[in-house]
C-alpha cells in the first residue's frame, strides 16, 4: 500500500520564488522513515532523462520512493516478490520510460528483476536471471545502454558465500536483457582470474558495470590482483583476451570506519556518452585507505582510450590529511559532461560526527571542487546496519544525490536539490565554527543577534515562527568577513508579534540555529 510520506526542506525555495535564494542553496529533503522493523539504507536513485522531474529512489530491503517534482515530495512503495526481496537494489529506467528495479533474494542464488512501464504505473512484470542452482548470487549491478536499448546485469558468483575451504571461489558473470528485462541471455564469465570465497578483500567482488556512446560495455571490479576491469564491444560476447589492472596494486576494499560496523567502498563506473569534449572517457572511484589508517579518501582515475590505459589514482576530496571520507558513488551527466561523485565526509569533525559531500568536475575528471550538500551533521552508531553505500543521479545540470543518516540509531533516507549554478562561486561553501548570540533576549521592542565567522563566506539569516513560518530575513546572501559581527532585529518594524521565534543562520552550507522571544509591548 502507498502513502503519502512527509517532506521537510528548511525552506521551499523550488515552490514559493520569492523565498528562493534565503537559505542554504542546496535544499535537504527527507524521502523515507523507517518502514516496519527495516531500516531504508543503501539508496539506489535514477532520474528520467526524458522528465527530470521524475526520480526513483531505493532503499534496502524493499523500499521504492518516487518524485514526480524534482525530488520535493514523494509517495513511498514497498516491493514484494515470491523470492522474498533482501538486498542491493538497483534501478533502471529506459528509453520508454520503464522503470527497473533489480535485487538479491531471500537465499541469495540469483536476481530478481521487476519492471513498471511508467512512473504511474506499478511494478507489474518480474524475471530472474544469475540462476543455476549451484552458486550463491551477491553485489549485483545493472545498466542500460540507449544504443542499443539493451540491459546490462553484472554479479558475483560465489561456489558457497563466505566460505573458507581454497576449493571455493568467486568469479564475476553478466547476462542482457533485450526484451526490456523479460528474459535474460545465458551467462558469460568476464573475469579471467577467480578470487576466493570468504568475501573479503581477496575475494573476487563488486562488479559495476557501464555502456560507452558506440553501445560498448565496460565493467569494473576488486579483486585479488586489485582494481580490474574488461570490456567488449560486442554486446557482451566476447572480452578482451586478459583483465586490465587499472591501479596495478591490491586493494583493501574492506576497511574500518569508526562508527560504521563494516567499511566497504565499490568502483562505480561511468562513461561519458554526452558527445562533449571529453565523450567515451570511462571513469571508476572508490576509497581506500592507501594514505593512511586514519586518513580514507576518494579516489578516481579515468581513460581516454577504451579502458586499456588509465591515469594515476587522484584523490576527489580536497580536504587536509587526517579525515575520512568514505562510500562514495559517481555519475556522469550525459548532457554537460559533468561527473559528479557524492561520499560521506568528516573533514570538519574530530570524532564520528558525519557530513555528506558532492565533487563536480568540468574538465573530465582532471579537477574537482568539493562542496557540501548536507544541512547537518549525523552520529552513525556502529552497532546498526549502515549500509555500504549511497547514490547520485544527474541530467542536464539536475542533480539529486540520496544518503542515508542515522540520528539514535535510526536511519533516513535523504536527498538534496543541488543547484550547479552556485558550485564553486563561495556561496555554497560551509563556514564551520560559526556560533550567533541575541541580546537581550527575551525582547520587546529590539535586539541585537552577534555571530562569529571563522572564513569570509555568504549568510543568510531568517526569523521563523513556532509553526515554522518565515517571519523576517534579516540576512539574504550577504557577504561577511571573517570574525564578528552585529545584527539589529526590529520587533517593531519587522511587525513581529508576541511568541518564541526560530533564528536560522546560514553561513554557507551549514545551519546554526537559536531562539529569540518578543514579549508583550
Amino acid at each position: 500500500m502507498k502513502q503519502l510520506v512527509p517532506v521537510f526542506i528548511f525552506i521551499t525555495w523550488m515552490l514559493i520564488p520569492g523565498l528562493r535564494s534565503l537559505q542554504a542553496q542546496h535544499p535537504n529533503v527527507v524521502i523515507g522513515h523507517v518502514a516496519g522493523s527495516e531500516l531504508p539504507t543503501e539508496p539506489a536513485v535514477v532520474m528520467n532523462p526524458s522528465n527530470t522531474g521524475e526520480i526513483l529512489v531505493a532503499g534496502m530491503p524493499d523500499n521504492d520512493y518516487l518524485s514526480t517534482d524534482g525530488g520535493l515530495t514523494w509517495t513511498h512503495g514497498q516491493l514484494s516478490s515470491p523470492f522474498g526481496v533482501n538486498a542491493d537494489p538497483v534501478l533502471l529506467v529506459d528509453q520508454s520510460g520503464r522503470y527497473y528495479y533489480l535485487h538479491l533474494p531471500y537465499a541469495i542464488d540469483r536476481v530478481v528483476c521487476h519492471r513498471r512501464d511508467g512512473a504511474g504505473s506499478g511494478w507489474n512484470m518480474e524475471s530472474t536471471a544469475a540462476y543455476d542452482g549451484m552458486h550463491d548470487v551477491d553485489k549485483e549491478w545493472a545498466s542500460y545502454d540507449p544504443v542499443n536499448d539493451m540491459i546490462y546485469l553484472s554479479w558475483t558468483y560465489f561456489d558457497e558465500w563466505g566460505s573458507s575451504s581454497p576449493q571455493d571461489s568467486s568469479c564475476i558473470w553478466l547476462s542482457k536483457s533485450a526484451d526490456g528485462g523479460v528474459t535474460w541471455s545465458s551467462p558469460v564469465r568476464v573475469s579471467d582470474r577467480k578470487g576466493n570465497a570468504t568475501g573479503g578483500t581477496y575475494s573476487t567482488h563488486g562488479s559495476y558495470n557501464t555502456t560507452g556512446p558506440g553501445g560498448e560495455v565496460y565493467v569494473a571490479w576488486f579483486g585479488p590482483d586489485g582494481l580490474m576491469f574488461d570490456r567488449s564491444t560486442d554486446q557482451g560476447v566476447t572480452w578482451l583476451p586478459n583483465d586490465i589492472p587499472v591501479t596495478g596494486q591490491h586493494i583493501g576494499w574492506q576497511y574500518a570506519i569508526p562508527g560504521v560496523s563494516l567499511g566497504v567502498t565499490f568502483p562505480f563506473i561511468s562513461c561519458d556518452r554526452s558527445g562533449g569534449p571529453h565523450n567515451g572517457t570511462i571513469y571508476i572511484t572508490w576509497a581506500d585507505k592507501r594514505n593512511g589508517a586514519a586518513n580514507t579518501d576518494v579516489f578516481i582515475v579515468r581513460s581516454a582510450d577504451g579502458g586499456l590505459t588509465w591515469t594515476a589514482p587522484a584523490r576527489v576530496n580536497d580536504d587536509p590529511p587526517g579525515h575520512h571520507q568514505f562510500f562514495p558513488a559517481m555519475t556522469v551527466d550525459q548532457v554537460t559532461g559533468k561527473v559528479w561523485v557524492v561520499f560521506f565526509d568528516r573533514r570538519e569533525h574530530p570524532d564520528v560526527s558525519t557530513d555528506v559531500y558532492a565533487a563536480v568536475s568540468n574538465d573530465g575528471g582532471a579537477t574537482f571542487t568539493n562542496f557540501k550538500i548536507s544541512e547537518s551533521s549525523f552520529i552513525p552508531y556502529s552497532t546498526v546496519f549502515f549500509g555500504h553505500y549511497i547514490g547520485i543521479a544527474a541530467h542536464n545540470d539536475h542533480v539529486f544525490p540520496v544518503w542515508n543518516r542515522m540520528d539514535d540509531g535510526v536511519s533516513t533516507l535523504m536527498g538534496a536539490v543541488v543547484n550547479p549554478a552556485v558550485v564553486g562561486t563561495g556561496r555554497d561553501r560551509a563556514l564551520p565554527g560559526a556560533v550567533v548570540q541575541a541580546y537581550p533576549n527575551p525582547f520587546r521592542e529590539s535586539s541585537f543577534v552577534s555571530f562569529r565567522l571563522t572564513g569570509n563566506g555568504y549568510v543568510s539569516m531568517q526569523l521563523y515562527d513556532a509553526r515554522g513560518v518565515l517571519a523576517a530575513t534579516l540576512a539574504d546572501l550577504q557577504y561577511f568577513s571573517a570574525g564578528k559581527h552585529v545584527v539589529s532585529v526590529d520587533a517593531v518594524g519587522l511587525g513581529l508579534a508576541p511568541g518564541v521565534y526560530i533564528l536560522k543562520l546560514y553561513p554557507g552550507t551549514s545551519q546554526v540555529t537559536t531562539r529569540m522571544m518578543v514579549v508583550g509591548r
